[in-house]
């Protein structure tokens, strides 16, 4: 009886040693992420910073090399005024109280409320590594990313019940400047993946660079067609939640009290 219990409390001993270490592990994980934009080059010509939106899924290898696939949309940039009177100078359009939305006044003295915002849409192809800072947390830390991608960004015009006869669904394309692109992208930040699912999170600034071109066949301003070449890119600043999908479990360390 006395061997029994002696051996229970030496057992209870151990196990009261027994630690988990978050080693290095293969992880599928999807994320949600959001981040401020600082629009640089030939968009900032027409446009202010605008905010970002997205979500996409990644492979984290054991090796702690990763890939994925990230889609961002793009919203709130204002349009810059001086793009607006280019585009409707035949018309009379004037901001509501100094800001956004602007209003169209017809010659007859109405008012229309037609909003204008820059809008994007980003596809992203992502590989990079994680560097460990801390030996306990071999899953996370310093992230470098790099990526290529397509961007497509447009000025989204709200007419609304199509009041103004000239911005229309099929006129509005001759306003919208639909420009569209191969982008590359870096990114460097840290990233923290933790066994508690609800800690794991990623944040950083990046950097987008797009060589792009008009869709339009026709652009009422030029009153033809805008063939030029436009270097578009923006600085960000960029914060993610992470959600393992799948996760290898880590090593089980003994540490003996003997």
């Amino acid at each position: 009886m006395a061997l029994c219990l002696y051996g229970n409390f030496y057992a209870q001993k151990f196990q009261e040693r027994v630690t988990t270490t978050d080693s290095s592990a293969l992880i599928v994980y999807t994320h949600f992420e959001f981040g401020y934009d600082i629009v640089l080059a030939d968009l900032k010509t027409d446009f202010g910073n605008f905010l970002s939106a997205g979500t996409g899924i990644n492979v984290k290898t054991k090796s702690n090399w990763m890939f994925g696939f990230t889609f961002n949309y793009q919203f709130e940039g204002k349009v810059k005024p001086n793009v607006l009177l280019e585009q409707f100078k035949y018309t009379r359009i004037v901001p509501a109280n100094g800001n956004d939305p602007y209003f169209i006044s017809s010659n007859g003295g109405s008012t229309y409320d037609v909003k204008f915002d820059y809008r994007g849409l980003y596809f992203k192809f992502l590989f990079g590594k994680v560097i460990p800072v801390w030996k306990k947390y071999e899953n996370s830390g310093i992230l470098l990313q790099g990526g290529i991608g397509v961007l497509q960004h447009y000025i989204h015009i709200t007419n609304p019940d199509n009041s103004v006869l000239s911005l229309t669904e099929d006129y509005r394309k001759g306003y919208d400047k639909l420009t569209l692109g191969f982008s590359l992208y870096q990114f460097i930040g840290y990233q923290h993946l933790n066994k508690r699912n609800l800690l794991c999170f990623y944040g950083g600034i990046e950097f987008s660079e797009t060589f792009s071109k008009r869709q339009r066949q026709y652009d009422f301003i030029l009153m033809d067609k805008d063939n030029k070449n436009y270097f578009d890119a923006f600085i960000g600043f960029k914060i993610g939640w992470i959600i393992p999908l799948y996760k290898h479990n880590p090593y089980r360390v003994f540490q003996s009290t003997f």
